[in-house]
């Protein structure tokens, strides 16, 4: 078959499918979800007066952060791109911020992040978690939106 076939050949497959409106899926791709400045400068300043002695100034983590420690634990996590926080839901980040965490392998573990809960009310909350979205790529803050649908919808109405 000679290329001038090919081309004419792959040329009427591609408009055969657009006819049949065929589509990448690529029109069907949320936007990222916009954040609140007002909310995420809240966060910011209660994170400058809350977090920021243990996760550092711009949420940078703790030097050495993601080297774990002998006893296996790591220190304060980056809340930026380089850190996990954006993949959690936002629910998992009000309950670590209210509920503080110990060590996820040793459930009776002292927490290694205290409680806040009975700090900050849930509106801080939600501004402090704004703020590190602030600290995300458009790419991390789709996928934490993304899981933050799902998690509403698997988790059990109030």
């Amino acid at each position: 078959m000679s290329e001038r076939r090919v081309l004419r050949s792959l040329a009427g497959l591609a408009l055969a499918i657009a006819a049949c409106g065929w589509s990448s899926g690529l029109d069907s791709i949320p936007p990222v979800p916009t954040i609140d400045p007002r909310q995420a400068a809240d966060g910011r300043a209660l994170f400058v007066q809350q977090c920021a002695s243990c996760h550092g100034q711009n949420a940078e983590g703790a030097p050495g952060w993601a080297t774990p420690r002998p006893e296996g634990n790591t220190l304060a996590p980056a809340h930026d791109d380089f850190g996990h926080t954006w993949h959690h839901p936002d629910r998992v980040l009000g309950e670590v911020i209210r509920e503080g965490m110990g060590d996820p392998l040793l459930p009776e573990s002292p927490l290694r992040m205290p409680a806040f809960g009975d700090k900050l009310s849930d509106s801080e909350i939600e501004a402090l978690i704004a703020y590190f979205k602030t600290l995300w790529s458009e790419g991390h803050r789709l996928w934490q939106a993304n899981e933050t649908l799902k998690d509403r919808a698997n988790s059990p109405a109030p």
